[in-house]
């Protein structure tokens, strides 16, 4: 009966953490459009937090080391949700001009060097949400760019040509995918064999605990 139990617990913990990726991305991704960023973020914090505590919860101390890899996927698809959001209401509602570049901020030291440049609308006001990246000194402050940019400042303001909501959508989808599968993996697997045994660790000597070591008076 206990048996029965703690089964069904597993099968609910791994519904749960599957359906919490897609809502941990798509639906607080979402909710930031309608509310603050500061209050999304802070929901996308405790979905984040509560979904490490249920995958150690599910594999035990294994969960760990699948937490820190489902988190760096989790932001990666985080990150391209952000993006096909920022496409989807800058082509709904965004507006096309030519601005001027005011400032430029370059990073040479990244892994990818390039360069910041923040823009101006035609009466040289700042536009909302309106710094854009670029090659490394590839403009010069003065230049002119075409952007799309959301008046409201929602989206983030983006040149024509890296407006791509049909890649960001399957880069974020595919990711969230393999992190579902690989959660819901775990699940079927942990309620056919168990759980993970613990690894052994090591005595100050060097020589290793085992059950028939710690069961010895």
């Amino acid at each position: 009966m206990a048996g029965e139990r703690s089964r069904r617990g597993t099968i609910a913990l791994t519904g749960a953490l599957v359906a919490a990726v897609p809502v941990g991305t798509f639906g607080l991704v979402l909710l930031s459009t309608y509310v603050s960023g500061g209050l999304a973020w802070l929901l996308g914090l405790v979905v984040g937090v509560a979904w490490i505590v249920g995958a150690v919860r599910l594999v035990g101390v294994v969960g760990c080391w699948v937490a820190i890899l489902s988190v760096a996927l989790w932001g990666g698809a985080l990150g391209e949700v952000i993006a096909a959001r920022d496409a989807v209401v800058l082509n709904a509602t965004g507006v096309t001009t030519s601005a001027r570049i005011t400032a430029a901020h370059d990073h040479p030291e990244s892994k990818h060097p390039d360069s910041t440049y923040d823009l101006a609308d035609e009466w040289g006001m700042p536009i909302p949400n309106g710094t854009v990246y670029g090659g490394l000194r590839s403009h010069a402050v003065g230049d002119r760019l075409t952007v799309r940019y959301d008046p409201r400042g929602v989206a983030a303001a983006r040149t024509p040509d890296d407006i791509d909501l049909s890649k960001d959508l399957a880069i974020a989808g595919g990711l969230d995918a393999v992190l579902m599968a690989a959660v819901g993996g775990l699940g079927v697997a942990v309620v056919r064999n168990g759980r993970p045994r613990r690894v052994p660790f090591r005595r100050a000597g060097g020589v290793r605990d085992t059950p028939r070591d710690s069961a010895r008076p």
